[in-house]
Formats: structure tokens, sequence, C-alpha cells
């Protein structure tokens, strides 16, 4: 795994501006949302969940398709990715939730969200990072990536 990008998520200020405009330059068109409220119906949405996991299964069939060696090791890369999550994410996040009293299906995108970038950052020389990596750079600038306007992958991020 890339400690340069490990040392990111460690400076995430998780949700600190969750409610403003992303500082972050994102490849995305976005729109927002304004409350938790909202935000949690977007990201606990089926609509939501599909567009994700789509994206994740491109990664690994990409992968398979034209990296087969490296993506044999998807596996052991993405337990090291829930293990740096797991230290570095989950303890910071559930101090978040716990505060605001906000569900844990939150932790669950986040985790998924995060995990999605590391796989991307990690395979950066056999496919150009896109979504998850984009994803990042929301949670980076303190917000929350939590839904998609419009239909995949045309239409916008939705951002909290």
């Amino acid at each position: 795994m890339d400690e340069q990008f490990i040392s990111r998520i460690t400076k995430i200020n998780w949700f600190a501006n969750c409610g403003k405009l992303p500082e972050a330059k994102i490849s995305f068109e976005y729109t927002t949302v304004e409350n938790w409220k909202k935000a949690l119906k977007q990201s606990d949405g089926k609509y939501w969940e599909q567009i994700t996991q789509e994206v994740d299964n491109e990664l690994s069939e990409y992968l398979l398709i034209n990296h087969p060696k490296r993506y044999k090791e998807w596996n052991k890369y993405a337990k090291e990715g829930r293990d740096i999550i797991d230290k570095l994410v989950v303890p910071n996040v559930t101090n978040y939730l716990n505060d605001n009293k906000l569900p844990q299906s939150l932790l669950n995108n986040v985790k998924w969200d995060i995990i999605g970038a590391l796989m991307e950052n990690n395979y950066r020389n056999e496919r150009q990072p896109a979504f998850f990596m984009e994803l990042f750079k929301v949670y980076e600038s303190g917000n929350f990536p939590c839904g998609w306007k419009g239909s995949w992958p045309n239409g916008k991020l939705i951002v909290y």
C-alpha cells in the first residue's frame, strides 16, 4: 500500500465541512444536500449502492482481463486495506457518529468508499483511478459523498 496515500487518510477531518461546498476540485459535476437526514437517505439508497458496486466490479474485471497477475493480489490488498481502515478510519468516524447520534450505516458507506479508493490507488499503474478517488477527495474536503442524481454515468454526484 502507498504510504503517501495512507498519510492522506490520517489527515482527513471527517465531515468537518458538511453543509458547505467542497473545497476539493473533483472531476464530477455535483449537487448538494443540506442536512444529514437527506444525505443518509441518499447514501442508504439502492441506486447509490448499485453505482458503487458497478464501479468496483469494473475495476476488478478490468484487472482480471488485462492484468491477471496483479488481479491475483486483489484479496491480499483488500485485506490490507480493511486493516488500514479499521485502524485509521473506524475510530474517528465512529466517534463522530456517536457524538452526532448518526446511524452505523454511515460507517459502512465510508468504509466501502475508502476501500474503493485504496484499491484504485493501489492499481493506479494498471488503470487510471477515477470514481472512488474522486469520492476520496470529497472526504478530504470534510464533506460526505452520498449519492448520484441522474442516469449513471451521466448526472451529478450528491455531496453533503
